[in-house]
């Protein structure tokens, strides 16, 4: 989980009123479980091993319009953050690694297809979604990881995070 990862996780959509995920590899291994927090107003989400009873880290926003995140291990070590312009959602973001080193996110955040890049801009990943447009769960996503800038638990945290702000952000919309 704390090394550096290429590769593809895939996370499906809970169901419609549930609050697990199950993070797996294309060739089906489960590598994590994320269990999310309906009933906050911080949009709050853990995320376990694959044995749903190791944590790992916890997420969630923060500041007063929520257009941060923040990743943390059980030790309250530092994981990653998320932050996004309060006034145009999470379509450009920008990524603070645990070492320090900075990514941007963009993409479209109603159709949540973004890519990751490194400060000269060059695409390191990819999250895109795999569900229809016509579901009624339409954030199932593949997280494809081309160059190993993330551990595979910093892919998770980063994924789970925009899956959280693009879901802020719709539920404002309406």
């Amino acid at each position: 989980m704390h090394e550096p990862f290429t590769g593809v996780l895939l996370l499906p959509s809970s169901s419609a009123f549930g609050t697990t995920t199950e993070v797996t590899l294309t060739d089906g291994t489960l590598v994590a479980v994320i269990h999310r927090q309906t009933w906050t107003m911080r949009a709050k989400f853990e995320i376990f091993a694959a044995d749903d009873t190791t944590l790992l880290a916890t997420g969630q926003a923060r500041g007063f319009w929520g257009n941060s995140y923040e990743v943390l291990g059980p030790q309250s070590e530092f994981i990653l953050e998320y932050a996004f312009s309060g006034w145009s959602g999470p379509k450009k973001g920008t990524v603070t690694l645990s070492n320090g080193r900075e990514l941007t996110t963009e993409g479209n955040w109603s159709q949540r297809d973004f890519t990751v890049s490194d400060t000269s801009g060059t695409p390191v990943a990819g999250l895109v979604t795999t569900s229809s447009a016509w579901t009624l769960r339409g954030d199932s996503l593949a997280f494809e990881i081309h160059t190993p800038v993330l551990t595979m638990l910093q892919a998770i945290s980063l994924a789970q995070t925009v899956r959280t702000a693009v879901d802020a952000s719709r539920q404002a919309a309406t």
